[in-house]
């Protein structure tokens, strides 16, 4: 029989067990007698080795293997909705779609239109933070049934707010004026002559009217409730157009977040992310004049036909625009301008909240007025709940500021006549 070869030594040597390699090497017989006693253990351990390598190996597949499987279900959530993601997020309280799916916002040169949308999603993706249009929450309200004939037979004497102009959107006046003397001109819009009613007492005055509005589930949480009645923001503005009347561009008082619920007609928005304010050739030390004072924040630039020669500025602004039709309820965040347009004749209703998202924000605003100190706010503050801050602010509003919301809401109702309590409504 020939010799083995060299090569075939070696992978022979490759599989023996480790005591072949000690009684190879060159040791002296101490050390061989050591190394043959400790063959047993080091056999013992190389297994032990071995074996949580394969273990582990297989625990890291199994992870690998779920983390496809949850991946691929989540992708098609409508045919497998029971993910291994969507029951642990079970076990632990949380609805799967709430708590776990990525906002499915779209690109940022528009505004998302929803329908279905979860509370929890509204605050995850859109509450403070981006614009968005709900399209289904309207349809139940009994407001979308207000007609003009309605209005006018019901308070056609009242008098309301409203705006007029006859040229460019800088030369608009206000005027109070019975709403039937309003409405009767309604139908006239043209491009630059238009008149605009903008009333924020008018369902506040006649709360029968508030029935008829829902209360979204987005925006029960309002903070602006924990206010003294004298100087809490007036909530619920009537806002009825002829085609071509628009607002100005604009943030909120209070920097809120604004809603704004489209009846009859539509409308059409130019809204501005934050962080353009030097493109906007904002007014400086301008005064809300609400019952508790804030700065207000607008811009004298018609988006809707900017005067480029005199602003020159605004043609790097970029703005989103969209359209909200009748049955919309547009949700703007805080922070952002915004101008709205009425290509035809539009009823609407606009009002706002202060909640957990935006609190903090609308809170600088009220200290930024100077009616309110900051400094009398306890030391532990912000160690307090949303709620809790809010209420603690409220604490220290001085008296003479109560007292003087009261008589500027009294100046107003003055100016506007309202006398008495309104009648019986027909329906």
């Amino acid at each position: 029989m020939m010799a083995k070869s060299s090569s075939t030594r070696h992978r022979e040597r490759k599989k023996s067990s480790p005591s072949t390699y000690f009684k190879e090497s060159k040791f002296d017989n101490s050390s061989k007698t050591l190394n043959a006693d400790l063959s047993p253990t080091l056999g013992k351990t190389s297994q032990n080795l071995r074996n949580q390598w394969l273990w582990r190996c297989f625990i890291f597949t199994l992870l690998l293997l779920t983390g496809i499987i949850s991946l691929y279900f989540d992708n098609n959530y409508k045919f497998f909705p029971h993910t291994w993601s969507s029951i642990m997020a079970g076990l632990s309280g949380t609805p799967k779609r709430d708590a776990e799916v990525p906002c499915s916002v779209m690109d940022n040169s528009t505004v998302d239109h929803r329908s279905n949308l979860t509370l929890a999603e509204f605050i995850r993706c859109y509450d403070a933070k981006r614009p968005v249009v709900i399209t289904d929450i309207l349809k139940n309200w009994k407001a979308m049934n207000w007609t003009k004939s309605f209005l006018v037979r019901n308070y056609g004497d009242k008098r309301v707010s409203m705006k007029a102009t006859e040229g460019p959107l800088n030369k608009a006046q206000g005027f109070a004026v019975p709403l039937k003397n309003f409405a009767e001109h309604v139908h006239e819009g043209q491009p630059e002559l238009w008149t605009y009613l903008e009333d924020e007492l008018f369902i506040e005055m006649n709360p029968e009217l508030r029935e008829d509005l829902g209360q979204p589930v987005y925006l029960r949480e309002d903070f602006f409730q924990l206010l003294p009645k004298e100087i809490r923001p007036w909530n619920a503005m009537l806002l009825w157009g002829t085609a071509h009347s628009r607002s100005s561009l604009h943030i909120d008082p209070y920097n809120w977040t604004g809603t704004n619920a489209v009846l009859r007609g539509k409308k059409m928005w130019k809204l501005f992310p934050p962080g353009q304010d030097h493109l906007l050739y904002v007014r400086k030390n301008q005064r809300c004049g609400f019952p508790l004072d804030c700065l207000k924040y607008n811009s004298p630039i018609d988006a809707f036909n900017p005067d480029y020669k005199q602003y020159p500025k605004f043609r790097r602004a970029q703005a989103i625009s969209f359209t909200q039709q009748a049955g919309d309820l547009l949700i703007i965040p805080t922070g952002w301008f915004h101008q709205a347009y009425n290509p035809l004749e539009t009823m609407a209703i606009s009002s706002q909240v202060m909640n957990s998202q935006n609190y903090k924000l609308v809170l600088e605003e009220i200290y930024k007025a100077g009616e309110i100190d900051a400094r009398k706010l306890p030391r532990n503050f912000e160690n307090l709940s949303a709620q809790k801050q809010v209420e603690a602010v409220v604490k220290i509003i001085p008296k003479d500021v109560i007292e003087k919301g009261r008589r500027v809401t009294e100046d107003i109702l003055d100016q506007l006549k309202w006398k008495g309590k309104t009648k019986q409504r027909n329906k």
